[in-house]
C-alpha cells in the first residue's frame, strides 16, 4: 500500500498539518545544527523534504541545502515558498538518488522513513543516503519512538488541528511489524476525508542493524534534537550516524 503517494499529494495533508509544523521548523533546525555541531556553507541533503520546512530554514542560515521528496506536489509548494532562495529541490525516489560524495550533512526529519512496504527498500534508502555524503558525512534521523507507542497503545485516539476533528484508528501488526492507523477527518462545515497512514515499527536495535548494513558509523541515539538521553518515554527516536572517513 503506498499510502504516501495519495496523502502527501493532497490538499488536505496542507490543511491539516503545513501550520503547525511550520512553526517548529526554526526551533528543529537549530537543535539539529547544535547536536551535529555544523556550519555554514556545509552542504545538506533534506532528504523526503516535504514542503521545505527544514530546508528553508537551514537555507536562512547560509547552508547550501538541496531537498528531494517522491511528491510532485510537496516540491511545487516547497518551490513556491522558497521564491528566489538558493535552494534546490528536486522530485526523486529516495531509493535510488544520484548523488555521489556530494553532501556534508544529510538529514530525514518528521518520521519519514519505514513508509515501504519491505525491509529491503528500506535498506536501499539508507545505501543511497550513504552514497551521496562525502567520507565523513552525518546522517540524522528522526524517527518515532516504537516502545512509547507499544506502551501507551490505544485502539482510537482523536485530536483537534483548529477547527478540524481527526479520528484515528490504530492497529499494531505484530506479524508485519508494521503499525496502521487510518484517519477520519471532519471538517467545521461537515465535510469528511479519510487517509491510511503505515509505518514500519523497527526497534532501536534493528535499525542499527539497518544503518550498519548499508555502511554506516552508528554514532549515537538521543530522546530528541535537543540531545536528550533516549528513554521508553522519549518523543522521538534521533539516530546519528556517518559515513566512515577512510573506506
Amino acid at each position: 500500500m503506498e499510502w504516501w503517494r495519495d496523502l502527501y499529494n493532497r490538499q488536505i495533508y496542507f490543511e491539516l498539518y503545513e501550520e503547525q509544523d511550520t512553526a517548529l521548523a526554526p526551533r528543529q533546525v537549530e537543535e539539529a545544527i547544535q547536536l551535529l555541531r555544523i556550519k555554514p556553507p556545509a552542504k545538506i541533503l533534506d532528504v523526503c523534504c516535504g514542503y521545505g520546512r527544514h530546508s528553508i530554514e537551514f537555507a536562512k542560515r547560509g547552508f547550501d541545502v538541496v531537498g528531494v521528496d517522491i511528491s510532485q506536489q510537496q516540491i511545487k509548494h516547497a518551490k513556491e515558498i522558497a521564491g528566489n532562495m538558493a535552494i534546490s529541490f528536486q522530485i526523486a525516489d529516495v531509493r535510488k538518488l544520484n548523488f555521489q560524495n556530494e553532501f556534508d550533512v544529510a538529514i530525514n526529519m518528521f518520521l519519514s522513513f519505514g513508509y515501504f512496504q519491505t525491509v529491503d527498500e528500506d535498506i536501499a534508502v539508507l545505501e543511497s543516503v550513504f552514497q551521496a555524503l562525502k567520507p565523513g558525512g552525518k546522517f540524522l534521523m528522526d524517527f518515532w519512538n516504537r516502545e512509547k507507542e507499544i506502551k501507551n497503545f490505544k485502539p482510537t485516539t482523536s485530536e483537534k488541528i483548529k477547527d478540524i476533528n481527526i479520528f484515528k484508528e490504530w492497529e499494531f501488526d505484530y506479524l508485519r511489524g508494521r503499525l496502521n492507523w487510518r484517519n477520519t477527518v471532519i471538517f467545521p462545515d461537515g465535510r469528511k476525508e479519510a487517509f491510511e497512514q503505515s509505518i514500519r515499527a523497527y526497534t532501536i536495535v534493528e535499525l542499527k542493524q539497518l544503518f550498519e548494513r548499508a555502511g554506516f558509523e552508528f554514532n549515537n541515539v538521543y530522546g530528541g534534537l535537543s540531545g536528550e538521553p533516549f528513554s521508553i518515554d522519549s518523543e522521538s527516536v534521533i539516530i546519528v550516524a556517518s559515513k566512515p572517513k577512510h573506506q
